[in-house]
C-alpha cells in the first residue's frame, strides 16, 4: 500500500526539482538573487569594491576607576555611568 515504486520516486524527484527552478526564477526576476558569475568576474568585481586604504588608527582604552567600564582614554568621553562619584565623567 505504501510501499515505494519507481514511478513515485521519480514523480516526488521531478517536482521538487519543479519547484526549486519556480523559486529560482521568481526570485531572480523580483531582485533576490542574480545569476552567479564566473570566479574571475567575482573576483574582479570584488577587488573593485574593495578600497586601498592605509593603516588605521587605533584608540586607546581606559577602565573607569569605579564601574570597571572601559571608553577611550584621550577624549575621556566617560564610562556611561550617570553617577557624581564617576571620575571619567565629562
Amino acid at each position: 500500500m505504501l510501499g515505494f515504486s519507481l514511478s513515485k520516486i521519480l514523480f516526488t524527484a521531478v517536482m521538487i526539482m519543479a519547484v526549486w527552478w519556480v523559486y529560482r526564477k521568481i526570485n531572480m526576476l523580483t531582485g533576490g538573487e542574480q545569476k552567479p558569475k564566473s570566479k574571475r568576474k567575482r573576483k574582479r568585481a570584488n577587488a573593485e569594491k574593495v578600497p586601498e586604504t592605509g593603516p588605521q588608527e587605533v584608540e586607546d582604552l581606559a577602565a573607569c576607576p569605579a564601574c570597571g567600564a572601559y571608553a577611550a582614554a584621550g577624549a575621556n568621553p566617560g564610562c556611561g555611568r550617570v553617577a557624581k562619584d564617576c571620575p571619567m565623567q565629562k
